[in-house]
């Protein structure tokens, strides 16, 4: 609102000509969206988008804790209103969803420090659903449409026990959103945000269902056009060479030639004269609501006040519809494409708005005294664009809940069956067509999500997981020596989890252990600790090694002057080093790793740990820290440290050739997988368990993973990519094929039945993975 009047105020009082107008206009916007851009390039740059898909899978069981910290806190509270306050086609709906699962999440963190049970994750999922009521409560001051709303585009299946929650959150959080405007805003009190004043004794004609229902198909097929043509754009723009060269010179170029668009069609002597670019978003969306024609010849002054923004000296209100309803929808996918906070329903319903209202208009210069030939039932345009507002948005997002939200925006429910239906119909035509907006943005990122099952294909009860399942498992076993596991563990860097079986053959699934955990046995048998009891008295009492290759030289080279500082206490013999020897001091270290996980410290990092631990003593020499086998680097600070008995004591370890030999020796003993922590009851499928019910499960319990057994015999597993990949194959209509080339038959019995009986007949047939098993009778 500020930033709508100063930027009139800079175009009407303070500038002077063409050219300076022009550059009046565009100043606010384009200095608006370019600190915008740079604040979320610099500081998060996942702050920019909705928020919505990355909540919507974080709430499906993947955490993506990158998107939930303080620093895209931050950048989305600045950030938006810097969206808000240039003027273009965006909205705040996803924005405020985000910031407020961020706020839920460090709560629950911060909760979780005295209360335990807020560290589950199925606890985190649950306080992210109530989260998702507030912001979009907060958004349209719209309570019990929120809840709905969340409830609608979080998950397939809902938790019955997080609705009060939603409501209790959502209630409170809407009160203080609108007590704020009017502590802040100076409002009188507390009001809807699109009031609306339609009749309430004759609304509308029955027969006016049928132009609602046409209404609601038009905006179905609306919706799935603009699903369609932001595809096409983000698909496009991803791969337009010129484009791409101007991302990759300069960050800002792109979204300053987008801004230059937008703010120059919305100039009001140019385009934005049919466009009510004088006023703001929220009083274009009152005057398309307003309850009377603006095709009829006698108006009221307060009815002239609103029309003068929607007509020209040239042109009708029907030309300066078109033209807001074509900015409104290029001009939200233009816009979208910058990298900056921002939400996709506002102009969505802008859209609608102006759609349904030019529908409305024409309804009533086709039926001036209503379609009953009677002036009892008059034909509102405005109540058209209210339908037209929720239909259009409501196709968009695939949700219901838009029209309790409209109800709730315009504290009127005249028109709620009208709104019901046209709602209904659009939703149905765009399920059909195109995905919702959010499962687009999932599908171009490739979030790890699991889309919907197609109810009219076969597919899904006739794949099964031994289909798509992965049969090449990666296990331990009782019975497996730390030597295997130690090259299990440098192969497969990615596994976070591996099975536990009985017998490489027999194959019988016992349990889960994580991958950290086999990673503390490792360390146990072979670590710092276990080799340092093992080093005899001699070695203990050798003040310098023996062996330089025992150690990992790392040059440093040294660059500052130390000078003698008298002390009188006595200390020790302080060592000048001048710039011109440029003596090279070597901070020896050495470490040992066969694994390299996310959090993996770089060499700098490491050499700067190094620095901060000789920085005690004034002369610096080459120390030696012991090698470690063990896997992660992560340990260095509360495990490595405490061996290096800082400042005096030299550490002492055995020469290289004697450690091969006791790693060689440890590396051969069994492990015992009772000192560690192993899940007794890991999720498994059975192998005929149909698409439709692995999709459910997955669905419901949040799992990312599970085994796959056969009479208790672990016979492969299956995660979500394999799952999704099954999931989108048969909605495809392209299910997996069974292999039918190459296979061996083999026939296992031959049971003699009945003398009457000469022919052999085949009658079971079933696939066994490596070959076809047939039952003869005879």
């Amino acid at each position: 609102m500020m930033c709508n009047k100063g930027q009139m105020y800079l175009y009407s009082e303070l500038s002077e000509g063409t050219f300076t107008k022009w550059v009046a206009w565009i100043s606010i916007p384009v200095c608006l969206i370019l600190w915008d851009v740079g604040l979320t390039h610099f500081l998060a740059p996942q702050a920019a988008g909705s928020g919505i898909p990355q909540i919507k899978t974080s709430l499906r069981g993947v955490f993506m804790k990158e998107v939930l910290t303080f620093k895209v806190l931050f950048v989305k509270w600045f950030g938006l209103a810097a969206t808000l306050g240039s003027g273009v086609p965006l909205g705040k709906e996803g924005p405020l969803i985000h910031m407020s699962s961020i706020i839920v999440t460090k709560l629950s963190k911060a909760i979780s420090s005295f209360n335990k049970i807020y560290v589950n994750e199925s606890k985190k999922i649950e306080m992210l659903g109530a989260a998702w009521a507030v912001g979009v409560a907060c958004t349209f001051n719209a309570p019990i449409g929120g809840v709905l709303f969340s409830v609608e585009i979080t998950t397939a299946y809902y938790a019955v026990r997080n609705y009060w929650r939603g409501f209790f959150a959502a209630v409170w959080g809407a009160t203080t959103y609108r007590l704020l405007l009017v502590w802040i805003d100076g409002v009188n009190t507390i009001s809807v945000i699109f009031k609306a004043n339609f009749f309430i004794d004759f609304p509308y004609d029955p027969w006016e269902l049928i132009s609602f229902g046409i209404v609601g198909l038009i905006c179905g097929l609306g919706g799935s056009f603009y699903i369609w043509c932001k595809q096409v754009f983000t698909h496009w723009s991803g791969n337009n060479e010129l484009i791409k060269k101007i991302k990759k010179t300069n960050y800002f170029v792109y979204p300053f030639c987008v801004i230059m668009i937008i703010s120059t069609t919305t100039w009001p002597p140019g385009i934005g004269q049919f466009l009510a670019s004088d006023i703001s978003g929220g009083a274009q969306v009152i005057g398309l609501f307003s309850n009377f024609s603006w095709t009829e010849k006698n108006h009221t002054v307060q009815e002239q006040e609103v029309l003068r923004h929607w007509t020209t000296k040239w042109t009708g209100v029907y030309t300066s519809l078109v033209v807001y309803f074509w900015y409104q929808f290029l001009g939200s996918i233009l816009a979208s494409s910058m990298p900056i906070p921002n939400g996709s329903f506002i102009p969505n319903f802008r859209a609608g708005a102006a759609l349904g209202r030019i529908a409305g208009e024409l309804v009533h210069s086709w039926f001036p005294l209503g379609m009953s030939s009677s002036a009892v039932h008059p034909i509102i345009p405005g109540a058209y664009a209210t339908v037209g507002a929720a239909a259009f948005s409501g196709a968009v997002t695939h949700t219901m809940s838009v029209c309790v939200i409209l109800f709730e925006m315009t504290s009127s429910i005249t028109y709620v069956i009208p709104v019901l239906i046209a709602v209904l119909i659009a939703n149905g035509v765009a399920r059909f067509l195109t995905p919702s907006i959010y499962d687009l943005v999932i599908q171009s990122k490739k979030l790890p999500y699991l889309p919907d099952l197609l109810p009219n294909t076969s597919a899904i009860y006739d794949v099964y997981v031994e289909d798509f399942m992965i049969t090449d498992v990666k296990f331990v076993y009782l019975g497996m020596t730390y030597s295997e596991l130690k090259q299990l563990l440098m192969t497969h860097k990615k596994l976070k989890v591996f099975p536990l079986v009985d017998h490489p053959q027999n194959m019988t699934l016992l349990g889960s252990v994580p991958r950290h955990e086999l990673i503390l046995l490792l360390d146990r048998k072979i670590g710092v600790e276990k080799r340092r009891h093992f080093i005899p008295s001699p070695h203990l009492k050798r003040h310098q090694p023996d062996e330089r290759e025992n150690i990992e030289i790392i040059p440093y080279r040294r660059r500052d002057t130390i000078k003698p500082i008298d002390d009188s206490s006595g200390s020790d013999t302080d060592e000048t080093i001048t710039n011109e020897k440029k003596q090279e001091v070597e901070q020896s270290i050495m470490y040992k790793e066969f694994e390299a996980p996310k959090e993996v410290e770089s060499e700098d990092k490491r050499e700067k740990i190094f620095k901060k631990w000789a920085s005690g003593r004034r002369q610096r020499e080459s120390k030696a820290m012991p090698l470690s086998p063990m896997p992660d680097r992560r340990p260095m600070s509360a495990v490595s440290m405490t061996y290096l008995e800082v400042y005096n004591q030299r550490i002492c370890d055995l020469p290289l050739n004697e450690q091969k030999v006791w790693e060689e020796n440890q590396l051969k003993h069994q492990i015992d997988f009772t000192a560690c922590r192993i899940d007794p009851a890991p999720f498994q499928l059975v192998e005929r368990t149909s698409l439709l019910k692995v999709h459910s499960l997955f669905s419901m319990l949040a799992i990312n993973f599970a085994y796959v057994t056969s009479i208790g015999r672990l016979v492969g597993v299956v995660s979500l990519k394999e799952l999704r990949q099954a999931i989108e194959d048969a909605n495809s209509g392209n299910p997996p094929k069974e292999p039918t080339e190459n296979i061996p038959i083999i026939f296992l019995t031959a049971v003699p039945v009945t003398k009457q009986q000469k022919l052999i007949q085949l009658i079971f047939l079933k696939k066994n993975r490596d070959c076809y098993i047939v039952h003869v009778y005879l």
